[in-house]
């Protein structure tokens, strides 16, 4: 596999010690290390397992995540050698979210034989606090439980992948024309209104993308060395994938509209413009994760650049192609060819 999706020793190491040295598959739970023939040595047959697999054509291999995702210790799993290779050679059987789910039973399991009561009424507490915040992918809920370093950056990468994956797929879809929707047919009269509906509507997307990007992040994660708020980071990345829908219903709208010839290269001047702005705001979780996901604090600074704002022109150009239709129309309207 790829360097950069192998787990590190660090990570081995401190898994093989959360797992207090026991395989993680609930019907096993065999010791995974023990004395060697050797007094001087200690035999180990526990291996750090990937949940989501490391290369193409590997188990639960997930395309979107990107190489330091695969590596980190949320998406290890420790397991002894013959549950490790029972769950790779047979994952439909045990699919990621199974051993996910695996992993959190064994830190229960693993924290009440450390601190018994103390432990039960902490993941008590945990699973209280994760079910206030709703629906959350396994990765995200690791993260906000464990609190490791960089986890509020980690976090915004996570949540906005989770969140904006169903409108990413359908945005796809939609350029490939995969799906139809009834077409709404606006007279010559309503298209003046119609369209500056849309254009206040793409500006209004893109102002939010602005706000989102530059301030409500910032103030989610909190001041360096403050640590960060989940609800509030949770809550902005739900309104980024909100902006996202928004943007994917702004293009639908357009799209599936049906408008007077002369008004065609108006609607193809709108095409794409604010679905564009989804594309720009994909980058943003590969970029967290990239930049944040290594084992070692990143130090320097970072700037992603994001055309999260509407091309420079475009409402004039979509102002003079308008005129340009009306002038027709009134034309036509004029000489008896069409109605208003």
């Amino acid at each position: 596999m790829p360097v950069e999706d192998r787990f590190s020793q660090k990570v081995i190491v401190t898994l093989a010690k959360r797992a207090a040295n026991l395989c993680s598959n609930p019907d096993c739970r065999a010791v995974t290390t023990g004395p060697s023939d050797d007094p001087a040595k200690a035999v180990n047959v526990g291996e750090a397992a990937h949940i989501h697999g490391a290369n193409p054509g590997s188990a639960r291999y997930d395309p979107a995540m990107v190489p330091a995702d695969r590596a980190a210790i949320v998406n290890a799993i420790w397991l002894c050698g013959n549950c490790h290779k029972l769950i790779d050679d047979d994952p439909g059987k045990f699919p990621a979210g199974l051993l996910f789910e695996w992993q959190q039973e064994h830190v229960r399991h693993v924290s009440e034989l450390v601190g018994k009561t103390g432990a039960v009424l902490r993941r008590r507490y945990e699973r209280r606090h994760l079910d206030e915040l709703g629906r959350l992918s396994y990765l995200a809920e690791r993260l906000i439980t464990e609190k490791d370093g960089l986890w509020e950056y980690r976090l915004i990468a996570e949540m906005l992948r989770f969140e904006m994956a169903p409108v990413l797929r359908r945005w796809d879809a939609l350029r490939r024309g995969l799906y139809m929707k009834p077409r709404t047919r606006i007279a010559n009269r309503d298209v003046g209104g119609w369209l500056g509906d849309r254009m206040s509507e793409a500006q209004a997307i893109a102002h939010a993308f602005g706000e989102l990007m530059n301030h409500e992040f910032e103030r989610a994660w909190g001041e360096p060395g403050v640590p960060g708020d989940e609800a509030l980071i949770v809550a902005t990345c739900r309104l980024f994938a909100e902006m996202c829908a928004s943007a994917l219903a702004w293009e639908e709208e357009v799209r599936f509209v049906s408008v007077h010839e002369y008004f065609l290269p108006v609607v193809e001047l709108l095409a794409g413009v604010v679905g564009a702005m989804i594309d720009e705001a994909a980058k943003v979780p590969a970029f967290m994760t990239e930049t944040f996901g290594g084992e070692e604090t990143p130090s320097g600074k970072y700037m992603l650049t994001l055309a999260l704002t509407l091309p420079e022109g475009w409402n004039t150009r979509v102002t003079a192609a308008t005129s340009e239709a009306v002038d027709k129309v009134i034309a036509g309207i004029e000489a008896g060819e069409l109605s208003y």
